[in-house]
Formats: C-alpha cells, sequence, structure tokens
C-alpha cells in the first residue's frame, strides 16, 4: 500500500501538469466548471495516496526521498490549475455582484436622458465616470473604480507574474515543510506580501492575491501531508 500511495503521489504531480497545460490552452472557452473538474483529478488522486499511505507501512529511505520529490512536483503542478479554479469561482461571484449594481444605474441614467437632450450627456458622462459606460476601465482593471468592479479576478493581467510567483511559493513552502522548518512559511509569505503590496489597492488584485494564496499554501502543505502519511 506504501508504493501505491507513492505512484499515485507522483501521478497527481503529472496529472496537474497535464490538466493545467490541456485547460489553459483554452482558457477563453473553458468555463468554470471545466476548471473545476480539471482540480479535481490531482485533489482526488493526492487524497486516495494520502489514505493509501496511512493504511501501509512507512517507507524506506529510497521510496520516502522518491516521494518527497514526488510532493513538490505535485505542490507545483496541482497547485496552478486549483488556483484557477478558485478564481475563476469567484469571477463569478464577482460578475453576478457587478450585474446587479450595474442594472440599476443604467436604468437611472436613461430616465435622466428622458428629460431632455441635454441631460442625456450629462448622464453619460456619469456613466463613465463610475466605469459603466467604459469598456476600457472595466476590461483592462485599471486603477478607476469601475476597472476595480469588473475586473477579472482569473485575469492574469490582475496581478502580473502570479503563475510563476505562485509556483516558486509552493516551492518554498514544501521545501521548508519537508526540511523539517515551518517557521519559514512566515518567511515565505512575508516576501511575497512585500513584494505585491503596492499593486493590492485595487480590490479585484486583492482578492486573487488572497484566494491564490491561500489556494497555493494549502496544496502544498497537503502535498507534504502525503509524504508524512507514507513515512509514519
Amino acid at each position: 500500500m506504501t508504493v501505491a500511495a507513492v505512484v499515485l503521489l507522483a501521478a497527481a504531480a503529472v496529472a496537474g501538469a497535464v490538466v493545467w497545460y490541456a485547460v489553459e490552452h483554452r482558457r477563453p472557452s473553458a468555463g468554470t466548471a471545466t476548471w473545476l473538474a480539471a482540480a479535481a483529478v490531482p485533489i482526488v488522486l493526492a487524497g486516495a495516496a494520502a489514505l493509501f499511505g496511512l493504511g501501509g507501512d512507512p517507507a524506506g529511505d529510497g521510496l520516502l526521498n522518491f516521494a518527497r520529490a514526488a510532493a513538490v512536483v505535485a505542490a507545483v503542478t496541482g497547485g496552478s490549475v486549483i488556483a484557477t479554479a478558485l478564481l475563476r469561482v469567484a469571477d463569478r461571484r464577482t460578475a453576478d455582484l457587478g450585474s446587479s449594481i450595474t442594472a440599476p444605474s443604467v436604468a437611472g441614467s436613461v430616465n435622466v436622458g428622458a428629460v431632455g437632450a441635454g441631460s442625456v450627456h450629462v448622464g453619460a458622462a456619469d456613466a463613465e465616470s463610475v466605469g459603466i459606460g467604459s469598456a476600457d476601465d472595466g476590461g483592462a482593471g485599471g486603477d478607476g473604480v469601475g476597472g476595480d468592479a469588473t475586473a477579472a479576478v482569473s485575469d492574469p493581467e490582475t496581478l502580473r507574474g502570479g503563475t510563476s510567483i505562485g509556483a516558486l511559493e509552493r516551492v518554498a513552502v514544501a521545501v521548508t515543510l519537508l526540511a523539517g522548518w515551518p517557521e519559514g512559511l512566515a518567511l515565505v509569505l512575508g516576501v511575497k506580501g512585500l513584494g505585491r503590496y503596492p499593486e493590492l489597492r485595487r480590490p479585484a488584485a486583492a482578492e486573487r492575491f488572497i484566494i491564490g494564496t491561500l489556494a497555493s499554501v494549502l496544496w502544498a502543505v497537503a502535498a507534504v501531508g502525503v509524504v508524512v502519511a507514507v513515512q509514519t
């Protein structure tokens, strides 16, 4: 059972990379359900690996070293698809909130515009100032209020370099835990927070930062947890 646990952990590492690559290449057409289904693959495999590890005998040194390497790889590959899936869920909530706020505002602009031609221009200016009628503000996720309200949380441009930073973060978390130095988690998260601080003034960026960081850390901890199960 111990060997099966390590094999399943290695499979989770490979599957995480495969499903992320497959879905990422069709990001514009892939819905939230697709991302969630892809994220379920490494989660199920890692969960099964933990159960087998708990039910088996302690692993030998060679098998344990292989499990440690597989855990680091699984933390990197699986974390990408899991974090993106959770960010897509956040996108749906933001879209629903945005539609409920925008509809009354647009209706108010139409009513004002019905009074006279001059007031139509005033309503349009008001709509643009809050980011309702401006496609640039809403789509680009700029610093204005409208860009913050409608920016896609899962859009990589919301916090540029997030995929690479997240991968490095998961490596650091997994390595510090495997090395028996859990205090290193505070150092890793502190460095990331300081580096991202200037960009976190925008709500979409702050939401992406929190969701992505928690997903990365929790998944890396889960991957290392399989090693602990195999070891004990």
